[in-house]
């Protein structure tokens, strides 16, 4: 457990000192990690809301209503582990998110433009398996670009603590059953802040980490190295 910990610090601070506190305060990424997962976690709680709308359209009421309940979000829950594992096997966590981002905004644009139940359905499960896997990825994401582990932790509370308020939207702005076409738009913004916000957030870690390799081929700094750092 010993190694594991200090493999996966990889030689950054462990201490505590509260100038690792204002490191992940005044970063303007790890703002902007909170945006990007109160994007999609505003809509993670939205699909409950308009589902019993959706399952009463089909026709269906009581037990049969509950069990329609179920597939969007077992779906949702097998695409959170394939891409778990995917984006942990390719090390990447940028795409996964912002792709995850975009397919289930293209679930809310079908819910938005529809109002058949059927099609509604389906939106419903797009929007799950898009949105779903992009939680865990974005936790992992933030913690693993915030540095040691005492800002790491700020980031990831940041993160957790700020992004959960989100869950508040999404109960105001179902109001206009059955399209619900405020709930609908106000998630599409959402995931589209999240898909734009990524895409800087990737940029950003790409050019970073370039410039870090230039500096230690420039200085002949290799990876054996790392302990005298």
């Amino acid at each position: 457990v010993v190694a594991t910990l200090r493999a996966d610090s990889k030689n950054a601070a462990t201490h505590f000192s509260f100038k690792f506190v204002w490191q992940a305060l005044l970063d303007w990424k790890s703002w902007l990690q909170v945006a990007v997962y109160m994007g999609v976690l505003i809509p993670v709680y939205a699909v409950a809301l308009f589902m019993p709308s959706v399952i009463a359209g089909l026709g269906f009421t009581d037990a049969s209503a509950q069990l329609l309940t179920i597939p969007p979000f077992v779906c949702g829950c097998i695409l959170t582990i394939i891409v778990g594992i995917y984006s942990d096997k390719l090390q990447l966590r940028g795409p996964f998110f912002a792709g995850g981002a975009l397919l289930s905004m293209i679930g809310y644009i079908i819910a938005y433009t529809t109002s058949a139940p059927g099609p509604g359905y389906v939106a419903a499960i797009i929007a799950c398996i898009g949105v779903y896997p992009t939680i865990a990825v974005n936790l992992a994401w933030a913690g693993g670009n915030a540095g040691g582990d005492m800002k790491r932790g700020v980031v990831i509370a940041m993160v957790i603590g700020i992004g959960n308020l989100g869950g508040i939207c999404s109960s105001f702005v179902y109001y206009d059953p059955p399209r619900y076409h405020h709930g609908h738009g106000t998630m599409i913004g959402w995931l589209g802040l999240s898909v734009v916000g990524s895409c800087v957030l990737m940029y950003t870690y790409w050019r970073k980490n370039k410039e870090k390799e230039e500096y230690c081929r420039a200085n002949g700094i290799t990876v054996d190295m790392q302990d005298q750092f």
